[in-house]
């Protein structure tokens, strides 16, 4: 592998970055390089200048109020400490949403001036110089179309409260922004900003258009810039079926998730913090990662008839809260199937 400290995984929302740190971090694991993929909800994040949703709202505060410049310092303070420690850790450590996310996508929509967004955007890389980062920046050729799958993808009411975050924000307001269509100039005046700061990015990089959705071309790509060996992913596990089924918590609350095996695939339909129908990837034996997201799904069998009677779910703990939980199997009765 190339002696790159620090990975860095950019682009606008939707567009992957999760996944591809997902998939280096699967590759790390199997050749066992040691690791720490920092993910981008995760509660105790090393870049951040917040811990949760209390002090970030002070962050906020301090933006409303126009202090912006004592909020990016308070960021260069930070990148400074986890850029020290990067440097004295024996991990490789991967971020996704830092460099051109975090800070970047907070003080762009107050409308603070092109210049001074790029102006720390040069800091931080200066500070991490020491790291030798590697940077994958993803991006598709319209942002209009990979808005739309992202908003359905994730149902609910993504699309609504993307076009108000975009829409409502210091910068929509200035520019007369509304509906989806000003969303989409919102996140096309972003990316400019963004394509700029990778142009003038000093060290390895690589821009992957990923446009068509070929996560399979993508991988082997990346991998090959950062060095690593491709490696086979895992078989699909024998008899999917037996996995499938309504599962029900035991640590509380009424929710429950649903297992389906579809076209060779495992996904699972209501998980906590998880978009709908996540795909599950085997990492070993009855162990799957949950794709895009640092969670580990472990499937328990009756030793004595091999019929799945439970799964664990466990991951780090999130700004919204903890992942960790058991979901007991339900008998296949009239009542779950329906």
């Amino acid at each position: 592998m190339q002696e790159s400290k620090l990975i860095m995984i950019e682009g606008i929302p939707g567009s992957g970055k999760s996944t591809m740190a997902q998939s280096v971090s699967r590759t790390l694991k199997r050749q066992g390089i040691v690791y720490k993929w920092w993910y981008e909800e995760e509660k105790g994040h090393p870049v951040y200048i917040y811990d949760d949703y209390n002090t970030m709202g002070a962050v906020i505060e301090e933006l409303n109020g126009g202090n912006y410049r004592l909020v990016i310092e308070k960021a260069l303070d930070q990148w400074r400490e986890f850029s020290r420690s990067v440097q004295a850790s024996n991990e490789i450590v991967i971020v996704d949403s830092c460099l051109y996310g975090y800070l970047t996508w907070t003080l762009f929509p107050y409308n603070v001036p092109r210049y001074e967004i790029l102006a720390y955007v040069e800091e931080v890389t200066r500070i991490i110089a020491i790291c030798n980062p590697s940077l994958i920046y993803l991006y598709q050729k319209n942002i209009s179309t990979a808005l739309q799958k992202i908003c359905s993808r994730r149902g609910g009411d993504t699309e609504g409260r993307f076009i108000r975050s975009a829409v409502e924000s210091t910068y929509g307001r200035a520019n007369a922004l509304s509906g989806f269509d000003g969303m989409v100039a919102y996140w096309e005046a972003y990316r400019d900003i963004t394509d700029e700061a990778y142009k003038q990015y000093p060290f390895r990089k690589m821009a992957l258009d990923n446009t068509d959705g070929d996560w399979s071309t993508y991988n082997r790509e990346v991998h090959k810039f950062l060095g690593l060996e491709i490696a086979d992913e895992h078989e699909a596990p024998h008899n999917q079926e037996r996995f499938s089924g309504r599962y029900v918590n035991e640590t509380g609350g009424d929710r429950f998730c649903t297992v389906i095996h579809e076209e060779g695939r495992l996904l699972v339909e209501g998980l906590p913090h998880a978009w709908p129908r996540a795909p599950i990837l085997q990492a070993f034996g009855l162990t799957f990662d949950v794709e895009s997201l640092p969670f580990q799904i472990t499937f328990e069998a009756d030793p004595s008839t091999g019929k799945i009677i439970r799964f664990f779910i466990h991951g780090p703990e999130l700004l919204e809260g903890s992942v960790n939980g058991i979901f007991r199997k339900e008998p296949i009765t009239d009542q779950t199937m329906r």
